[in-house]
């Protein structure tokens, strides 16, 4: 295309431009929270980071007379098409100018290497799965600053992908429980109901410390597993995943605001809520570490590490229940507890967060309790044959 040339990049993790796009686009928007420059690393780095275990991706870049416009990454998940066999790819760390000739040349030049994997269509965007940070494209609920692992981006985004061919594959939505929901008879009213039908339920909080937090993430993870796997472009966490997972987690959760169910001393379900630390990310805004001990010093950079700073908010993280142990109010039970201490703790709101679409049970439940459905996250996918 005209004035534009796509840069191949095989160690993005050392590309400056390809990791300065991401301020170079969203800098000035007020309500966009930097990722931490360490963060962005190990998603990079191919040597250390557990997808690279089972699947592959390509970097692109792309340049209007020598200038970076825009980015994005090819992904092939290798689980992804043992579970389904669908010969689909996917695209992410997408960022573009609001440049439709550019977003097309990225397309066309992930496409391309797609094609050479025998994929025929692709979705996004995804860091790789539907199980890592921030899927999708923020397309209604620009009213603030996303929560922590959420996706934002400029508001054309949705309108760009749309003009270079792709559409609409899947809806997520976030929902906002506030102080003022907990405290209304509503919220009583529902949870009551809810309780009476799972009274053998008992929960304990995930032990945090020590070996017990390692046996219990590898317990929850498990049973993630079971409890998604039936879900739309589910794909199982491995060993590796589990492992880098617990690693992140001990940084930041608070065991107030977990719970790990159980009947009759059976686990059935689980539930993790994590501290909103983009409240204090937004205070790094080149995303480096050097700047976040400056800003804050040690004492502060040390209750960013364990989540104990001014944050206000929380977020669902992770949840299932077992299959045979749904529709019985289980994960109510959880959220409701969960919700209950975490607003004992001066927490003033939670973001239930993402929820299908089409997951009728959890959008009912939500709004049931009085949820504001205030965000909605869009996938986008295409036949590959449209970007030759």
């Amino acid at each position: 295309m005209p004035g534009i040339e796509i840069e191949t990049v095989d160690e993005p993790l050392k590309h400056r431009d390809f990791i300065e796009l991401a301020w170079q686009i969203n800098a000035h928007d007020p309500d966009w929270v930097p990722p931490l420059r360490r963060d962005l690393g190990k998603l990079l780095h191919r040597a250390k980071y557990p997808f690279f275990r089972y699947g592959d991706a390509q970097f692109f870049v792309a340049r209007r007379r020598g200038r970076p416009v825009g980015r994005i990454a090819a992904i092939e998940n290798r689980l992804h098409l043992e579970t389904y066999g669908d010969k689909r790819g996917f695209f992410g760390f997408f960022e573009c100018e609001d440049d439709v000739e550019a977003a097309c040349a990225l397309f066309k030049a992930a496409a391309q290497w797609l094609r050479e994997r025998r994929l025929t269509r692709v979705l996004g965007p995804l860091n790789y799965s539907i199980n890592d940070q921030c899927p999708g494209v923020l397309v209604e609920g620009f009213n603030g600053p996303p929560v922590i692992l959420m996706s934002h981006n400029p508001r054309y985004y949705g309108r760009l992908l749309s003009d270079c061919g792709l559409t609409k594959a899947k809806d997520m939505y976030a929902y906002l429980i506030t102080e003022q929901v907990l405290k209304a008879e509503r919220f009583a009213r529902v949870m009551n109901a809810i309780k009476r039908r799972a009274p053998e339920l008992e929960q304990r909080e995930v032990r945090v410390r020590g070996p017990g937090f390692k046996q219990d993430v590898e317990l929850m993870l498990k049973m993630f597993n079971l409890a998604w796997k039936d879900n739309w472009g589910f794909t199982p966490v491995t060993p590796e995943e589990v492992a880098a997972i617990a690693s992140d987690l001990g940084e930041i959760v608070r065991p107030e605001l977990t719970s790990i169910a159980s009947i009759k001393g059976e686990p059935v379900a689980f539930a993790v809520c994590i501290p909103n630390m983009n409240e204090v990310l937004r205070l790094i805004p080149d995303g480096r570490l050097t700047t976040a001990l400056f800003k804050l010093g040690p004492g502060g950079f040390l209750d960013l590490a364990l989540g104990r700073s001014e944050i206000r908010g929380f977020r669902t993280m992770l949840m299932g229940v077992l299959p045979e142990h749904r529709n019985k109010g289980i994960d109510a039970v959880m959220i409701s507890k969960i919700i209950e201490s975490g607003f004992a703790l001066n927490q003033k709101y939670c973001e239930l967060s993402w929820v299908l679409e089409d997951n009728l049970p959890m959008n009912s439940l939500a709004e049931k309790v009085g949820g504001l459905r205030y965000r909605t996250y869009r996938l986008f996918e295409a036949d590959l044959a449209r970007f030759t």
